[in-house]
């Protein structure tokens, strides 16, 4: 009977030791990020007969339990994966916005307008050299803003191809740690130990690659914890990692400045990009506003840029510069018998494709030679005419973009404002997005949050346990010494 009651006193004992373990292990994580609460399963143990009576050996150790919930980690990803696709959009069109921002500097609008009202000032008095050459600066500071803001996007497109490369080397080094992971747990559970704090290493790595793209975790037939990113494929399969690469579109023979942005690949599969699947998450952002928004904004600039050249020109060529020309003798003008051309001079160099316009618009070498070759006149040997002058200014409200539906300021307002309307919906969406992270995050910390009153509160009932069950030991120990004191 004593050697019963000492197993059972045993058991109490090491069960209260190990609960006392566990919950010192909470306490002292309960503000490490990404730990779950763990619990000491207990059961009774196995019952013996003895005659008529069924009696008890103690108790048990069922498991080491973990405060965790497939549905509310799916939740948690998903959340922060949408609350990161907002918060990083806004960041990059927070920086194409800064570029079209006129509150507190002159943008492209209010110098293309003053443009054409310089051609207007200019034909009150055709023959001014000083109107003249301000008309010739304020269309340098035309290009130069094209430019400028061009540049500036090439920039931003440059640093979202950074950051694009920057995202595929992190999400490597999580995915490698995801299948390390896998391996070290396989090993620990099969040996019978507890693997919860890998577990939770693994969540937590889990999570941080839900930031970049969308992705579902799931176990296969054979028990295997795989990570796929949606709409794309395995990344994580137990050990085995399908590791990214980040590389350039570009094609044989395309010389440097056509070569394409960096485009995401699987590394066994270099020919077949993935970039355009990835719609959610850091990495998704990213290539949404590179792809899509930036290049738009791109279309419209040309377009404008494009659109200037082709109609000031046009005008342009038809009236004759303020130089003299020699006449027949019926008085009749003979434009190409002066020394230097005098009609059919380009305001702006053309050629000019629309792709890239607004990168290679330039004044024309005649205009930036002399500003007397800018044409007011339709006449030769005109020097009032100023015809020519008042037809490019008019310019300023004549639909000529977008198939003759919009003046050059409708379109750039246009322009301007989807950039606004796209960040704002942004940031609400990012409002909008980190609240239901917050709801998503308190979720799990209700779950598998320490509570440091609870766990004191365990610490005191363990401990007495322990007292109780060190007790039981020491009264079967004087029963069995008393029993041996009975013996002759």
């Amino acid at each position: 009977m004593s050697a019963d009651l000492l197993n059972i006193g045993k058991s109490g004992l090491f069960t209260a030791k190990q609960s006392m373990s566990t919950t010192s292990h909470n306490i002292a994580n309960a503000n490490t990020d990404g730990f779950s609460r763990q619990e000491v399963r207990t059961e009774n143990g196995t019952t013996i007969s003895q005659g008529d009576y069924v009696l008890g050996t103690g108790v048990e150790i069922q498991s080491l339990k973990r405060s965790h919930d497939e549905m509310v980690e799916k939740k948690l990803n998903n959340s922060l994966t949408n609350h990161k696709f907002n918060e990083e959009r806004t960041v990059q069109l927070s920086h194409v916005e800064e570029l079209f921002n006129e509150i507190n500097s002159e943008g492209l609008n209010k110098i293309l307008n003053r443009f054409f009202n310089s051609f207007r000032e200019l034909s009150t008095q055709p023959e001014n050299e000083t109107l003249r050459n301000i008309v010739r600066e304020n269309a340098k500071i035309v290009v130069n803003d094209f430019h400028r803001i061009k540049e500036n996007l090439d920039s931003i497109r440059a640093d979202i191809n950074k950051k694009v490369a920057y995202s595929i080397d992190e999400i490597n080094s999580l995915a490698s740690s995801v299948g390390r992971l896998n391996k070290e747990i396989a090993v620990q559970e099969v040996s019978g130990s507890s693997a919860n704090d890998l577990r939770d290493q693994r969540d937590n790595a889990v999570r941080a690659l839900a930031e970049y793209f969308p992705l579902s975790t799931y176990y296969d037939g054979q028990g295997q914890f795989i990570v796929n990113i949606d709409g794309v494929g395995s990344l994580v399969s137990g050990v085995m990692v399908q590791e990214l690469t980040a590389g350039s579109s570009i094609k044989s023979g395309l010389a440097t400045f056509e070569r394409g942005d960096t485009e995401v690949y699987f590394v066994s599969r270099p020919g077949v990009p993935m970039t355009e699947k990835i719609r959610n998450g850091t990495l998704g952002a990213q290539i949404k506003t590179r792809d899509q928004d930036i290049k738009s904004f791109e279309s419209q600039l040309d377009e404008m840029a494009h659109g200037l050249v082709l109609a000031t020109n046009a005008i342009h060529r038809q009236g004759f510069a303020n130089h003299p020309v020699p006449v027949d003798q019926q008085g009749n003008p003979i434009p190409y018998a002066s020394n230097q051309k005098v009609t059919g001079i380009n305001f702006f160099k053309e050629p000019i494709d629309l792709k890239r316009a607004s990168e290679y618009i330039a004044l024309s070498d005649e205009i930036e030679a002399d500003s007397n070759n800018i044409a007011t006149a339709v006449l030769p040997n005109t020097p009032g005419d100023n015809r020519v002058a008042i037809a490019i200014s008019k310019l300023q409200h004549e639909k000529v973009l977008s198939g003759g539906n919009s003046t050059f300021e409708e379109h750039y307002l246009k322009s301007v404002g989807g950039v606004g309307l796209k960040t704002g919906k942004s940031k609400i969406d990012e409002e909008q997005s980190q609240g239901i992270l917050a709801q998503a995050k308190s979720f799990k910390e209700k779950l598998a949050g320490v509570s440091l009153d609870e766990e004191a509160a365990n610490m005191v009932r363990y401990q007495n346990a322990y007292e109780a069950s060190a007790k039981v030991i020491k009264a079967s120990d004087e029963m069995f010494k008393a029993v041996l004191g009975l013996l002759p």
